[in-house]
């Protein structure tokens, strides 16, 4: 469907995206322009792939709603699942020639596609997004680096207990409830964990009075101040 600027999901995402930037009104306005002439925002079901490891890096995407899975398998068919991408996150960002992971929409989600080749023309012509689009990068690889430690040393219980928090930041909206977009497996396969293994964390978070659960994917966290000092202890 056509870009529309005047939805509210679409602003919030391209607000969240956006940043802190240095462009007057006028400027945004263009950019807006040439993003609504040029782009389109697509409906994926849950379980549908915006695109999968081995296709061509053609497009860059910006959820509006829902969730993403970012995944990856490996020859022998298993799989790790390298991110979860919310409202006004981006995937795509890579100078290589082909997607080495795979993108699939965890719930219904709506998601603004824009052209590579589009995203090379507006860095040029405002050089204030192509700065933030530095930031983006940025922030993906430290996000990448906070994984690999805490894989590398926290217990499996632990892991669980930042993704959880990690979650209510981003879902919660100043709540501490939240519903999970991902099921058991995939926080599994996203931790490095089995799924029995995953399931005791929930159990044993749960057993400390730390959160709550219900249906499996509304989570209440109890003490956060408590989940985030078992979380790093």
């Amino acid at each position: 469907m056509p870009l529309d600027l005047e939805k509210v999901g679409v602003k919030t995402a391209l607000r969240s995206f956006l940043g802190s930037n240095d462009l007057d009104t006028n400027t945004l306005a263009e950019f807006y322009q040439d993003l609504s002439r040029n782009s389109e925002e697509i409906r994926y079901s849950p379980g549908q792939h915006l695109f999968r490891e081995g296709d061509l890096n053609e497009y860059i995407y910006i959820p509006v709603s829902g969730a993403i899975m970012l995944e990856r398998s490996t020859s022998s068919g298993s799989r790790q699942v390298f991110a979860f991408l919310l409202t006004g996150n981006i995937l795509g960002v890579s100078d290589q020639l082909i997607y080495n992971f795979s993108a699939k929409a965890l719930n219904d989600s709506n998601v603004i596609k824009i052209s590579q080749k589009l995203m090379k023309n507006i860095f040029e012509r405002y050089p204030a997004i192509a700065k933030r689009y530095q930031q983006i990068t940025s922030h993906i690889l430290s996000m990448i680096l906070d994984q690999l430690f805490i894989m590398g040393q926290r217990t499996a219980h632990q892991r669980l207990a930042h993704l959880l928090l990690d979650m209510q930041n981003r879902l919660g909206h100043g709540t501490n409830k939240f519903h999970l977009p991902m099921s058991r497996q995939d926080i599994a396969d996203y931790l490095g964990m089995s799924l029995e293994t995953t399931s005791r964390g929930f159990s044993q978070l749960k057993k400390l009075d730390l959160i709550n659960i219900e249906n499996n994917y509304q989570i209440t966290i109890v003490e956060r101040v408590k989940l985030t000092d078992y979380a790093n202890r």
